[in-house]
């Protein structure tokens, strides 16, 4: 059987067609075609400009063993989907277009797998956050999603200056402004730019959107950072922990929601204007961190930036502007709407896994209200604060023992999702810290390895 019926398939082909000369007016020659596997890398096929009718209606080839791809890259053997067998179809999202180097002549698309008769492919990570995003629509909620992605310059000659310092603006001044013409002519909206507190790292924060476009943004958006730093000389790496005695890659997640127009967030008479909906939507996924960790914090090396008083947010707890809380309530300012910061996320999370489980979590809270606790103030260490999953290996039987997220990612994904953090615990088995934290301190994995 064919991708797509012949109706479809010739609607698909003639909007690419159509496309193709505004994409030839901005210099595009060629296509990356990226998904994002279990471990959180973005894997990718390239095409030719030409061939985009036919790869819009018919996709591209990638086999099932991609999600095998552990952190640095290698497959181990003893995960289901380590066999050469089978293929997929990798289906561009033409709503997702943007560019990626234009002086280069390249474009991107974001990707969705299908099984070769054209049924979706029942572990694809995108289609689990859609598929997600449709049933919160179903519930009359709509979700808005904003990605800070926080990295560190790897090389020579790098950017010097303070904790978020005026000084170090200064020092990569040329380098964050290319940065930025490049976000600019993706079209990728962003609302913050700046150095962060550790030495040569930056963040960036990306306009809020749904939650599929937010995801694309978030992987768009470290492919363009990517692509700036090599021009530069050097290598971004978003690894959680770069080195033992620094501070961390977060990739903190910010999300709010609303019903027939109103926010559940703020405008009620609970703690900091939260609504009932809204204590119970806090309340959902404050009981789910455990269970979310294994998504939020993929690798070993995750959780040993989620140190106590190093505003990383490892304690089960929530707050009202408190920066360690893992649940952070802001509730916004003039024009500007009350929303949740997810604190314990870092770069590796695969964000269409993340925001579909959030969003999983979400339209649960419709379902049963949950008592939510009192907002900490303050550290919470020392005040009895119940301390989350210290460790993959933990994350893992929470997230085995979720029922939710067990039914609403069906077998296959969510099985295969375990195998892969097994993988992980297995690859980082027997490491020193200073080797486990070498082993991704390139990460995404570079053939290149930095000392350091």
């Amino acid at each position: 059987m064919t991708l797509l019926s012949a109706a479809q398939r010739q609607i698909q082909a003639e909007r690419a067609r159509e496309l193709i000369p505004g994409l030839q007016d901005r210099g595009v020659r060629q296509l990356a075609i990226t998904f994002v596997n279990h471990a959180g890398l973005p894997l990718v096929k390239a095409v030719p400009l030409a061939r985009l009718p036919r790869v819009a209606a018919e996709g591209v080839g990638f086999s099932p063993v991609a999600d095998a791809f552990g952190a640095t890259g290698a497959i181990d053997p003893a995960q289901s989907l380590a066999r050469p067998d089978g293929d997929l179809r990798l289906v561009p999202d033409l709503d997702s277009l943007a560019l990626l180097d234009g002086e280069a002549g390249w474009g991107w698309l974001a990707a969705d797998r299908h099984e070769q008769n054209g049924e979706p492919y029942a572990a694809d990570q995108r289609l689990f956050c859609r598929d997600r995003r449709r049933a919160l629509e179903a519930a009359g909620l709509e979700i808005r999603i904003g990605g800070e992605i926080e990295w560190v310059l790897l090389g020579d000659d790098l950017p010097t200056g303070g904790p978020y310092g005026a000084d170090r603006l200064l020092d990569g001044l040329d380098y964050l402004g290319a940065l930025a013409a490049a976000l600019d002519a993706a079209d990728l909206p962003w609302l913050q730019l700046h150095p962060e507190y550790g030495p040569a790292q930056f963040e960036l924060s990306l306009a809020a959107a749904g939650p599929l476009e937010a995801a694309d943004r978030l992987v768009l958006a470290r492919l363009l950072i990517q692509r700036v730093s090599r021009r530069f000389g050097w290598r971004a790496s978003f690894s959680p922990l770069v080195a033992a005695d620094r501070v961390g890659n977060g990739g903190h997640v910010h999300l709010s929601l609303r019903r027939g127009g109103e926010p559940l967030l703020s405008g009620g008479a609970g703690v900091a204007g939260l609504t009932a909906e809204g204590e119970g939507l806090v309340a959902v996924l404050l009981e789910s961190l455990p269970a979310l960790l294994a998504l939020a914090c993929p690798l070993v090396v995750s959780y040993r930036r989620l140190q106590p008083s190093h505003w990383a947010a490892p304690f089960q707890v929530w707050g009202v502007e408190n920066r360690e809380a893992a649940l952070r309530l802001i509730p916004g300012g003039p024009g500007e709407a009350a929303h949740l910061e997810l604190k314990i996320a870092d770069a590796a999370a695969n964000p269409y896994l993340l925001l579909g489980a959030l969003m999983a979590l979400a339209a649960d809270d419709l379902a049963r209200q949950r008592p939510l606790p009192a907002p900490l103030t303050g550290d919470p260490v020392g005040q009895g604060a119940p301390r989350l999953p210290s460790d993959l290996p933990a994350a893992i039987t929470a997230f085995a023992a979720h029922p939710l997220l067990t039914r609403v990612m069906g077998p296959l994904l969510h099985r295969t999702v375990i195998e892969a953090r097994e993988a992980e615990v297995r690859r980082c088995s027997g490491l020193s810290d200073g080797a486990l934290i070498a082993s991704t301190r390139l990460w995404p994995p570079s053939e290149r390895q930095v000392e350091g």
